[in-house]
């Protein structure tokens, strides 16, 4: 405690009217607050209380060390409450939530000049399980189990999940299928909507990723049979099930430990997304720190 705890006692006096019904509410014995009160009494050298048969009231110096009582309790659990926020900022990491389908290649990159500029904050690597149920519920509890998701993203990701990010770089789209498929890949041209004719194409469901969203269009508009499979989201789930079958999946080089057995071709350069840290859209203050610090660093790499 920041204060002498026989103040405490002293206001249970005050308010209950006796030291008996203090006793009972404290949960001690009347004695015990006596002798509380009296060395109170003594630390002060004044006296506090004027005992008769009718009870207890409060001498005139009593009143005046009652009423600083109350607000120096107040003040020193202010205090302390305030230490141990500043505390547990400083000594709790911030968590990084990374998937075991893509690198981390940048972030180990950029963390010696984070620490450089922000060496008080401390930061942990979680791994997340890489199904369609684990990332989304990564996602849905982002501030709670983690503070930052290393993943790809753009805008319309960023809207539908009420997120913002942090770029590291640009990332392509390409058309990823089994070896054994017979589906284009191999070639140095891009692959088009109408290469896919004939084929089954796993996309993100609408509304998850822009650049996804307008290949689907060109996919629709063809004349072609072309079949259009949704999915919720990336995970491993999904590329095994891209390996294991005859189906396309569109996706991008920045997942490379999902694509691993997989053959990928570039899509039209117009598609693309960006890969980078995504957070709240109103992170904790030592996430806002380490944002400031990366964009500075990077905006002076870059000129």
């Amino acid at each position: 405690m920041l204060y002498n705890t026989h103040l405490d006692t002293l206001i249970k006096v005050v308010e209950a009217g006796s030291f008996r019904r203090a006793a009972e509410q404290i949960g001690i014995s009347p004695s015990a607050v006596l002798k509380q009160i009296t060395l109170l009494e003594q630390d002060l050298r004044v006296t506090l209380f004027d005992r008769s048969r009718k009870g207890v009231s409060l001498t005139e110096a009593g009143e005046s060390v009652y009423g600083d009582a109350k607000y120096i309790v107040r003040y020193c659990e202010t205090a302390a409450e305030r230490a141990r926020d500043l505390y547990t900022k400083q000594n709790n990491p911030v968590r990084i939530a990374v998937s075991a389908l893509g690198s981390t290649e940048e972030l180990a990159s950029l963390w010696p000049v984070l620490h450089e500029k922000c060496p008080d904050i401390k930061c942990r690597l979680l791994f997340f399980e890489s199904t369609s149920d684990g990332v989304k519920r990564m996602i849905s509890t982002l501030g709670q189990d983690a503070d930052l998701i290393l993943g790809v993203y753009d805008e319309t990701f960023l809207e539908q999940f009420g997120l913002r990010a942090l770029k590291f770089r640009d990332v392509k789209a390409v058309i990823a299928s089994s070896p054994s498929s017979g589906a284009p890949g191999g070639g140095s041209a891009p692959v088009s909507a109408a290469d896919l004719a004939g084929r089954t194409v796993m996309l993100p469901k609408k509304g998850t990723f822009r650049a996804a969203d307008e290949f689907r269009k060109e996919l629709e508009g063809l004349r072609e049979d072309v079949r259009i499979e949704d999915f919720d989201m990336y995970s491993l789930d999904i590329y095994y099930e891209c390996q294991n079958s005859e189906k396309c999946l569109f996706t991008y080089d920045a997942w490379t430990a999902g694509s691993i057995l997989l053959r990928e071709q570039a899509a039209d350069r117009k598609y693309s997304g960006t890969l980078g840290m995504i957070c709240r859209k109103e992170p904790g203050q030592n996430v806002r720190r380490l944002f400031e610090a990366a964009q500075e660093y990077m905006k002076k790499d870059r000129t």
